[in-house]
């Protein structure tokens, strides 16, 4: 689909597209005459603004932003947007198209492989097709749309090589490392979605369901991850790295909650242990008589006589500091 870059019913468009503004100025000193297909340096100009404005078009047209995406917000397309339309990105189309062969740079040969000459290039190819094409946006659209493909593959790959892991099997080997104390089942369900305003492409809906029991809190726990994208392999290595991440978070908080209640056992027999061994102290004490009263008092006299008595043991227990 690149390739339609580089095809054109109006060569002049083409010429003009490729010659860079050096190649134009050594010519006309060399032959005194004017180059008669100019450069690119104006297109170059207008094929930025057509770059934006068709991102913009191609991320909605796919849904975005939307939550099962990497891009939840419109700030994570205002920042995708400033990550994919650049010189570096731009100039590996330039590199795919085998753009160098064909640049016209005058004796600056070293300028065939220059970032910036490159994507200089490529925003020309575009507004030239623009004109080629007898200013048709439709057309236009249906030329950028695998551009915008080809640059977010590229930067889904390269998130994918800071992984210095295969996340699936990563994965596969942390449920096996918790299987003692955690058990997980996992769930994967890929489903292919055709975009009805763009029937070129294809999305995956890629789900994984865990269902999660903790043999040792005897807890039951279900997590669901969710992730969309264009490539299937990516987007489920996303899917899984995310869902380690969330398990890992998961177990930390389950260990957490396990030593918490441990510590709070620990603490309520320290408690009950002390008070066993003061009332062990108490009634082991043989300073201290144990009285025995009855219930009730045949006068007031007798009445008196408990309470005086009772008085007695409460000061003895005071005075040798029993609690």
């Amino acid at each position: 689909m690149l390739l339609q870059l580089l095809q054109f019913k109006n060569k002049y468009l083409l010429i003009r597209a490729l010659t860079n503004k050096i190649h134009e100025l050594e010519y006309n000193q060399k032959s005194n005459q004017e180059y008669v297909y100019g450069n690119n340096e104006e297109l170059s100009v207008a094929g930025q603004q057509f770059l934006e404005f068709y991102f913009y078009d191609y991320m909605l047209l796919q849904g975005y932003p939307n939550p099962l995406s990497c891009f939840k917000k419109p700030n994570d397309i205002i920042q995708l947007r400033q990550r994919l339309i650049n010189d570096q990105n731009l100039a590996d189309i330039g590199l795919q198209l085998d753009l160098p062969k064909f640049l016209k740079v005058g004796n600056q040969i070293h300028l065939k492989n220059n970032q910036k000459v490159l994507a200089d290039t490529i925003k020309s190819l575009i507004v030239a097709q623009y004109y080629d094409k007898y200013q048709d946006l439709e057309y236009l659209r249906d030329l950028l749309h695998p551009v915008m493909d080809f640059l977010l593959n590229k930067i889904q790959q390269e998130q994918i090589q800071h992984i210095k892991y295969n996340p699936k099997s990563n994965f596969s080997e942390y449920l096996t490392s918790i299987k003692e104390e955690i058990e997980v089942i996992p769930k994967l369900t890929v489903e292919l979605k055709k975009n009805q305003e763009f029937n070129s492409q294809s999305l995956f809906l890629i789900s994984l369901e865990l269902e999660i029991k903790d043999k040792m809190l005897f807890e039951d726990q279900k997590l669901k991850i969710q992730k969309q994208g264009m490539s299937k392999r990516i987007t489920e290595q996303q899917v899984y790295f995310e869902a380690l991440q969330e398990l890992k978070n998961w177990e930390l908080a389950q260990k957490n909650k396990y030593s918490y209640q441990n510590q709070e056992q620990q603490s309520q027999n320290q408690t009950n242990n002390m008070s066993t061994s003061v009332n062990s102290q108490f009634l082991n004490n043989t300073d201290i008589p144990i009285y025995e009263f009855s219930e009730q008092f045949d006068n007031d006299e007798k009445q008196k006589e408990f309470y005086d008595s009772l008085s007695q043991i409460l000061n003895q227990i005071s005075e040798k500091d029993q609690f």
